[in-house]
């Protein structure tokens, strides 16, 4: 008759989150990165609709920008 520790296994806890990254710690287990999430070409579509959506974004931007600079001189100039 062995104790009932030795029967159902005893887990170091202290030795356990040692081994953990933080990451782990902070946002559990279940939200590992993406390259564990998701396959390759998830990813590629993923990242082409994000750098599309960003360099649609920057451009409306920049655009508004200059325009605003260029209307500033302009002004200044009259």
């Amino acid at each position: 008759a062995g104790r009932k520790e030795d029967a159902c296994g005893l887990l170091d806890l202290a030795e356990y989150a040692k081994n953990r990254p933080w990451w782990r710690k902070v946002f559990a287990p279940s939200s590992g990165s993406s390259a564990e999430k998701y396959n390759v070409a998830t990813q590629l579509v993923i990242g082409g609709v994000t750098g599309w959506c960003t360099g649609f974004i920057f451009q409306k931007v920049g655009k508004l920008a200059a325009t605003a600079v260029g209307g500033g001189f302009f002004l200044l100039q009259v």
